[in-house]
């Protein structure tokens, strides 16, 4: 973020309250409240997904598009797999998340 606060988290839309990386959250940006997915977190996460040096997150709609045209951090090759799971033909897409990413790790 070049200027201003840091996106500040509201909520985690999981069972434990922790968010991990593919999770949705509630983020409050110059007084907005926005929706995102984590994709990457400095915590320690589970086997085989790097550690990041940066919380990162891409903005989405409640469709589950993203509300940008490009990606420009790495994302975890782990995200591709558990975001598939989550694509529902009634819910959210969350395959244009994953077509607009440039980088995998």
């Amino acid at each position: 973020m070049t200027e201003g606060r840091p996106p500040r988290c509201i909520h985690v839309y999981n069972k434990v309250g922790i968010g991990y990386i593919g999770d949705r959250i509630l983020v409050a940006i110059r007084g907005e409240k926005k929706k995102g997915i984590l994709v990457g977190l400095k915590q320690t996460q589970a086997p085989k997904v790097p550690k990041f040096d940066s919380n990162n997150l891409v903005l989405i709609d409640d469709n589950g598009t993203p509300l940008g045209t490009r990606i420009q951090v790495p994302i975890p090759h782990i995200l591709r797999t558990k975001m598939k799971e989550k694509t529902h033909s009634k819910g959210a897409d969350y395959t244009k998340l994953i077509a607009i990413a440039s980088r995998f790790v």
